[in-house]
């Protein structure tokens, strides 16, 4: 049973088109992308404008995920090549994972409640390795058995596209300070205007730039901008105490800023200004047409009871 459901997660990665596909039924996204590297830092700081502010790419991945391999490859090629800048956040299987030492729990139940519908929809599953997702707005899932170079004009086509607030003016910042390298303070914040959706909210993700692991089985062996933590901000601008998680290996961790944001439309039935009902006729008007029509049948019954 357990190799059926195996199956079940990996079969449709193998098969799927990548096609960039909507992340869900109503409008959705992510912007911001600041950065700062905080390994044996006692002070870092960022700032990002909209106009200035990285694609950002999330992949989900698996280290025995072969497909995976060409999949990130064609990425980083679209990658390397785009007019803009890009920060990659790597989600590792967690879930019912066995084999992938990097996955987390918390971060992989992120990625299902933001994509995993439309990845169901896409694939059959809502955690698919590989998947990737541009700005939060377009899922590519699965990698339809393609190398990295055919590929590459996927994934350059959604980096292309503009974001959906992309014309807004917004501003945002992280810092970081602390003692001992260790333990400190994060402090963010978001500067926007009327525009920004009330939905919006703030993450910061704990990211490993690359992590050592020959053991995955599909050959990789390096792996990079591995996602370490989540941390989901009460706000949308603050300050808060941090302890770093300890690196796989290296001193290369950073954090990332990004604040996602959803703009479900309210569908409403439109008012009923015609009062006529059926044929014409109002509520009252038929209730008056269906009793005459059962007194006129009853009277013929009562006048052959006479008879």
């Amino acid at each position: 049973m357990a190799i059926f459901g195996f199956l079940l997660m990996v079969i449709p990665t193998t098969i799927a088109a990548p096609s960039p596909v909507a992340t869900a039924n109503h409008n959705q996204g992510v912007f911001g992308g600041v950065s700062i590297e905080v390994s044996n830092s006692t002070n870092a700081s960022s700032e990002e404008t909209m106009s200035s502010m990285p694609n950002i790419v999330e992949v989900f991945t698996a280290t025995w995920c072969e497909n995976c391999v060409d999949s990130e490859e064609g990425l980083m090629l679209a990658i390397d090549e785009a007019d803009k800048q890009s920060i990659v956040l790597t989600y590792h299987r967690a879930i019912m994972e066995t084999e992938d030492p990097f996955g987390v729990e918390k971060v992989e139940n992120r990625w299902i409640d933001q994509y995993g519908d439309a990845s169901l929809n896409a694939v059959g599953v809502k955690s698919a390795a590989p998947s990737t997702v541009i700005n939060g707005e377009l899922l590519h899932a699965g990698s339809g058995g393609l190398g990295s170079v055919d590929l590459k004009p996927i994934f350059a086509e959604s980096l292309a596209s503009q974001p959906y607030f992309s014309d807004n003016s917004a501003t945002s910042s992280l810092s970081w300070s602390s003692g001992d390298t260790t333990n400190g303070t994060i402090s963010w914040n978001l500067d926007a205007g009327d525009w920004l959706p009330e939905s919006t909210s703030s993450l910061i993700f704990v990211v490993e730039e690359s992590a050592t692991f020959e053991e995955g089985s599909n050959g990789q062996g390096d792996y990079h901008d591995v996602i370490r933590d989540m941390i989901e901000l009460p706000s949308n601008s603050g300050s808060m105490s941090y302890s770093l998680p300890e690196a796989w290996d290296g001193e290369d961790l950073s954090l990332v800023l990004i604040h996602q944001w959803e703009v479900v439309d309210i569908v409403t039935e439109p008012p009923n200004n015609n009062e006529d009902g059926f044929f014409g006729l109002s509520a009252i008007g038929l209730v008056g047409v269906v009793l005459g029509l059962v007194g006129a049948a009853i009277l013929p019954l009562q006048r052959s009871a006479r008879c």
